[in-house]
């Protein structure tokens, strides 16, 4: 009995020290990986335990729960003259009145990403190489256009014409307001078109899709770091 208790003792001081000696050789460049190698091999069951909490229902919502991926709101204000354009309102006002006015607009356009475009398939989940792809879809406005503002009008001077002349004494009261409504969006649709085209070009020279993009991938990449401490690694591509 007396020589079973001295093995059981003989035993546990064992384990302890080949614990302590474990434990720090671990801790030693080399050898360490070595260990953790080994560790790995003598016990795969922890680390299935651990890749089968991975599955794409589960990423694929942790990746859609934000809904909209809002990455930059973009403000421009530009000016419509209408001496710019007197033919085409002459046009529009069937040659019966004139407009000299001066109105300022402004656009409000948010760019980002709609998570919820990204599709299963856009998900790869490879077990064998603890890795997760997602290819993200392309940036784009979030509001579906660009929303343009009237803010301000300066000078505006509706006048009534015969035979191509001013008539004299004409006011400004007199114009009736279907004219001045066709003026109105006439400008207003010629605002849309110059501060769309001016918001597209200033994204492009100061390559702001770029910086979208990298933005979105640390994004996606902090979302998804509960996965990457299990030891996944995550890649983010784009599908344009």
């Amino acid at each position: 009995m007396k020589r079973f208790w001295k093995f059981i003792l003989l035993l546990l001081i064992f384990v302890v020290l080949f614990t302590a000696l474990f434990y720090y050789l671990a801790k030693v460049p080399g050898i360490g990986n070595v260990i953790s190698v080994l560790s790995n091999m003598l016990n795969p069951f922890n680390e299935k335990v651990q890749r089968a909490e991975i599955n794409l229902g589960t990423v694929l919502y942790d990746i859609q729960q934000m809904g909209f991926l809002r990455l930059a709101t973009v403000l421009m204000e530009d000016v419509i003259k209408t001496r710019d354009y007197e033919y085409e309102l002459d046009r529009i006002l069937d040659g019966k009145y004139a407009v000299d006015g001066m109105y300022i607009y402004r656009a409000k356009v948010s760019y980002g990403v709609d998570l919820f475009k990204i599709e299963q398939d856009d998900v790869i989940i490879d077990q064998t190489q603890t890795r997760i792809t997602i290819y993200l879809p392309p940036i784009e406005l979030l509001e579906g256009r660009i929303n343009v503002e009237r803010l301000e009008t300066f000078e505006e001077n509706f006048k009534s014409k015969i035979f191509g002349r001013f008539e004299i004494g004409a006011k400004d009261t007199w114009i009736p307001l279907e004219i001045k409504e066709r003026v109105y969006s006439f400008c207003d649709r010629k605002a849309e078109e110059l501060l769309t085209r001016e918001i597209e070009d200033y994204m492009r020279s100061k390559n702001k899709y770029d910086e979208m993009k990298t933005r979105a991938e640390k994004y996606i990449m902090t979302l998804l770091l509960p996965y990457t401490a299990k030891g996944y690694s995550v890649n983010v591509l784009w599908k344009e």
